[in-house]
């Protein structure tokens, strides 16, 4: 019996070792981590294969993302590489596959770490998802569907986007914390983003605010969803829109305001264009050119003063360590500041009728955190809101991260205590009042 065991142990070693080489050799669910400058960050990743090569993503509950894109995965045996690109840099792993694990070294930027993978032989529990499309006007738009378990109708939430390219991997984290709590989500790739037609950078906010409208409406349609307990979630410039969406959707159950600006759209940008450069950690003849020089860009931008003001003032500044040049003509930037130049959330927020929570980040450096919250309830207040409720995150950013104080070493972004659960935790008490916790 003992040697008819150790042959069967033999036989699924050698087994395993002989299927490690071939192309399916990196199919599967990996659980591991990334290590830069001494601090771990726990990481998952999933890789297959189809006709047209390999395909990933990976996922970390510290990082708050599910199913991230990885790019240009390569596997010739025992190499293995793929690529993450983020907004600013782009991450690039290197390694080998041996003896059931892939390590390595990866770089962003100028940084480099290590990372370590081993196969996961756990099976993890998912939410159900269906992808879905959409029309928006003459547009087709495309998303995710994503289910909690059970039968029965279920409540619903949309997310909006924020600005720039954001695809519906964005917002997988909370939709699965949603579909944990029985709660189910679209989330979808914005126009000219993903599987989604059209081209954002030509959308003026009515426009994206005619998506969130249909994706809405294509969440009621769903036999899944109860449509009288859908509502919407906005981060950042998706935030600012919500009580615009608001004022469309008839009879949400509820509204999400994450990280909204209350200004009006060209002070927002002074303020955040100030944070950019550091203003307030200047001496004072630079912080002085600092704001002449933001104030230039903003005036251009938003209240189509001419260009030749602010390639005056660029000249001024030309040089400093600080400094940035403006963006060249031709840049969408100018063409989609004068869109939303004249933008004002308030008379938005005075129709919005639906129970609504406000969400900042108290270190905000795109959103002046307070001064947004008090304009907001105002004209909230004094329309025909029915139930507000804000939260505040001690020493959160625009994304609710922990912001770094400036010295530190590197450290893996954090996330505010008590988020993203207190939102969650919210929308489970607007439209689940007879679950008991």
């Amino acid at each position: 019996m003992r040697l008819f065991n150790a042959v069967a142990v033999l036989a699924v070693c050698w087994s395993l070792l002989a299927q490690e080489p071939g192309p399916g050799a990196i199919e599967g669910r990996w659980v591991g981590h990334w290590v830069r400058d001494g601090e771990k960050l726990e990481v998952s990743m999933r890789l297959s294969r189809d006709r047209a090569g390999y395909t990933g993503s990976f996922s970390s509950d510290q990082l708050r993302v599910i199913d991230i894109p990885m790019q240009k995965i390569q596997y010739e045996s025992p190499r293995v590489s793929w690529q993450v690109v983020g907004d600013f840099t782009t991450a690039t792993f290197d390694g080998e596959l041996r003896n059931g694990e892939i390590s390595g070294r990866f770089r962003d930027g100028d940084a480099e770490g290590t990372f370590a993978f081993t196969r996961s032989v756990d099976k993890e529990a998912q939410p159900r998802k269906v992808n879905v499309t959409f029309q928006s006007g003459d547009l087709m738009l495309a998303g995710t569907v994503v289910l909690p378990d059970g039968n029965g109708q279920r409540p619903g939430i949309v997310f909006l986007h924020g600005s720039g390219a954001e695809g519906r991997w964005a917002s997988n984290f909370l939709a699965t914390k949603f579909a944990d709590r029985g709660i189910a989500s679209l989330v979808y790739d914005k126009r000219g983003v993903g599987e989604s037609k059209g081209d954002w950078r030509n959308a003026a906010f009515a426009d994206l605010v005619e998506d969130a409208v249909a994706a809405v409406a294509a969440l009621r349609s769903r036999p899944e969803v109860d449509a009288s307990r859908v509502g919407i979630h906005g981060h950042s410039q998706g935030g600012t829109l919500v009580p615009w969406v608001a004022s469309r959707v008839k009879d949400l159950a509820f509204v999400v305001a994450s990280a909204p600006s209350g200004l009006p759209m060209d002070e927002l940008e002074i303020f955040s264009l100030d944070n950019t450069l550091g203003v307030a950690e200047m001496g004072a003849a630079d912080a002085q050119l600092a704001r002449e020089y933001v104030r230039a860009i903003v005036a251009t931008a938003y209240r189509g003063k001419p260009r030749a003001d602010l390639e005056a003032v660029w000249k001024k500044v030309e040089g400093k360590p600080w400094a940035f040049a403006p963006p060249a003509e031709a840049d969408f930037y100018w063409e989609f500041s004068r869109k939303v130049g004249t933008f004002d959330s308030a008379p938005y927020w005075q129709q919005v009728t639906a129970p609504t929570l406000l969400v900042f980040g108290e270190s905000d450096q795109r959103v002046p955190a307070r001064r947004s919250a008090a304009l907001i309830a105002e004209a909230y207040l004094s329309g025909q809101g029915s139930r507000l409720q804000t939260e505040f995150f001690k020493g959160a950013d625009h994304g609710f991260r922990m912001a770094p104080k400036r010295g530190d070493r590197f450290a893996w972004p954090r996330s505010a205590p008590g988020y993203p659960d207190a939102v969650v935790d919210w929308v489970s008490r607007v439209t689940l009042p007879q679950v008991k916790r």
